[in-house]
């Protein structure tokens, strides 16, 4: 399959990225590694919101179907979906994707900036996002439950452009509908013969339940599942049209010219299920040189999306360098 006939399968392919700042009333104090914390505020905040059952578990809740809830936090497959049966996928409509910085000790009057990516039907849900961040902020977030509030949000453009759409001092939300496409990725951004992965998170990444050797037809798997997962359950799209097969095979062809991967261990407290849990992932660089255009569109996808496991946590994400 080439890239044309790719990008044609998932033409109405759609996310909205957004840059959302919070300024401490109070003392913040945060882990390094922010994204597991106001990844789980926000799923807490968001069901305490508009949960109808909250004593229920969201599978035998009569209004699961109707409910934001398990549709944002616990995104399922419906038994009887054919493309996504009998595998094991899943893909939540949002990441949230922390500030790269370590920093740990927030004082009052201080602003953290956080971005969030709404991917294709969960663009609808936005109001539900920024009243989750609102009341979360009444709450507190972190060890100590420091008080925040949200001072603004902007939108992201495809050149990385930021558009105000949300303002504390007003509370009106001003929505400009700038959803980028895989047209608008194409065409700022046409195909390499060689390029760098370089990640910024750490990915965390198994095939076939295990670690594999990274190459390029490794991560183009991953990257093949997760946008094809997305764009079925999110966008409604029909991806029976992409040759999985034909590009696993091609991409299997494009060389490795260099990789400093190292692995980092990490881990993080789960409030669910009440213990520590890993969290490492890999971080680096790895060049790859070959036939890139059949890729291209879920490279660039992916820059924007992530790949691996934990990518809601913000994981995953890496940067294309252009040699």
């Amino acid at each position: 399959m080439t890239q044309t006939s790719s990008a044609a399968v998932l033409s109405s392919f759609a996310f909205s990225a957004f840059r959302l700042t919070i300024r401490a009333a109070e003392p913040l104090h945060l882990p390094s590694y922010k994204g597991s914390a106001l990844r789980g505020a926000f799923g807490h905040t968001l069901r305490r919101a508009f949960c109808a059952e909250k004593n229920q578990d969201c599978p035998e809740c009569p209004f699961a179907e109707q409910c934001v809830y398990p549709y944002i936090f616990e995104t399922r497959s419906s038994p009887k979906d054919s493309f996504l049966r009998n595998k094991d996928r899943t893909a939540n409509p949002y990441i949230i994707m922390p500030p790269s910085d370590k920093q740990e000790e927030f004082k009052a009057g201080d602003e953290l900036a956080f971005e969030v990516i709404l991917i294709g039907k969960a663009i609808e849900y936005l109001p539900y996002f920024i009243i989750s961040f609102v009341e979360m902020g009444k709450t507190g977030l972190g060890r100590g439950k420091g008080r925040f509030s949200l001072s603004r949000m902007e939108i992201i453009g495809t050149d990385r452009s930021l558009t105000t759409i949300y303002q504390e001092s007003d509370q009106r939300l001003t929505y400009p509908n700038q959803e980028i496409t895989c047209s608008d990725l194409l065409g700022a951004c046409p195909p390499q013969e060689k390029c760098t992965f370089r990640f910024l998170t750490r990915l965390e990444l198994r095939e076939k339940s295990r670690y594999p050797e990274i190459r390029f037809g490794v991560l183009f798997r991953a990257l093949l599942r997760r946008i094809t997962t997305l764009a079925h359950l999110h966008c409604g799209i029909d991806c029976s049209g992409i040759d999985f097969a034909g590009l696993s095979h091609a991409a299997d062809r494009v060389k490795t010219v260099s990789s400093n991967l190292s692995y980092e261990y990490a881990e993080r407290y789960s409030n669910r299920q009440k213990q520590r849990m890993p969290f490492g992932g890999l971080l680096g660089d790895i060049t790859f040189e070959g036939d890139l255009a059949p890729f291209w569109l879920f490279i660039l996808l992916g820059e924007w999306l992530h790949m691996g496991k934990k990518t809601s946590f913000g994981l995953g994400r890496y940067e294309i360098i252009e040699n």
